[in-house]
């Protein structure tokens, strides 16, 4: 989807990857002070929760959340991974092996229906030219006979797929949606300076316990986690596996308690869905 992001949205997650990795122009004038690109080139990537308002955002952008509720048929669905990663030129080898991502999103293999099926999507937030290592993938008209096992398919042993593999080249703002059972894999950058940033998200439905990376309460403690619920909508926390306003969950008890959690969280859309009032200041935070 070219332009998937606005001008405006582009530039604030711009900015906000640049909280955590340099400019190509940075890393080329100051190397030493980025000893830890050379160490390990290929896997520069931070999870989410972010110190980021941006990329919190895009990982639960509304426009993502309607999209796969409707390609799953269900609202009942939840961001399962959500990780930015930094790709520079000249600091390694990026070139992958053609394989598909199933093997540590579910325990079972992908189905492409209904609420089973799991959603890729890339969010690119730099220019991917010939040089900058594009994805390629297999159009799933060239692989409906190849079956899912084993994942990974090296050139030798299956030199078709390569064959029929296209390279996504796209602009900032872009936004590639693609399945489980879609072939692919990052290619390599031949450019003498440059940068790739992107932004990679799995949706799942939450019907299918046996799929899914992260459940996110792990990172309940962390700081990241605590800006981001308290600055999201009820609909993003959702995505996360917080309880929606209408959940039988809320209770006068765990209303305050919530609230006593963050403080900076808007309790309003939980209190009205529950029926209750908002409480005065002498009981707030009560057990």
């Amino acid at each position: 989807m070219p332009g998937f992001l606005t001008p405006d949205e582009l530039t604030a997650a711009r900015a906000d990857m640049l909280k955590y990795f340099p400019t190509p122009q940075e890393l080329a004038a100051t190397p030493n002070r980025y000893g830890w690109i050379f160490d390990d080139p290929e896997h520069l990537q931070i999870e989410f929760p972010f110190a980021a308002d941006a990329l919190n955002h895009n990982s639960t952008h509304p426009e993502i959340i309607s999209f796969v509720e409707r390609l799953l048929g269900t609202r009942e669905i939840l961001l399962s991974q959500s990780a930015i990663w930094a790709k520079y030129a000249g600091t390694g080898s990026f070139e992958q092996t053609m394989h598909l991502d199933y093997e540590g999103n579910t325990l079972v293999v992908p189905r492409d229906d209904g609420p089973f099926r799991q959603v890729n999507l890339i969010l690119y937030y730099s220019d991917v030219t010939p040089e900058m290592g594009p994805t390629g993938v297999v159009p799933q008209t060239q692989t409906q006979d190849a079956g899912v096992w084993p994942p990974f398919r090296p050139r030798k042993k299956y030199p078709d797929l390569y064959k029929n593999e296209r390279p996504i080249l796209a602009n900032a703002g872009s936004l590639l949606i693609f399945s489980m059972r879609t072939f692919h894999r990052a290619g390599e950058i031949t450019a003498e300076q440059g940068a790739r940033f992107t932004h990679h998200l799995v949706y799942r439905s939450s019907l299918c316990p046996f799929n899914g990376y992260h459940q996110y309460s792990q990172f309940g403690e962390k700081p990241e986690m605590r800006q981001f619920i308290q600055r999201a909508t009820p609909r993003q926390r959702e995505m996360v596996g917080f309880p929606a306003p209408r959940h039988r969950y809320w209770n006068e008890h765990t209303l305050a308690e919530v609230a006593a959690r963050y403080p900076k969280m808007d309790m309003s859309p939980y209190r009205t869905a529950a029926g209750l009032s908002a409480p005065s200041p002498s009981r707030r935070g009560l057990g």
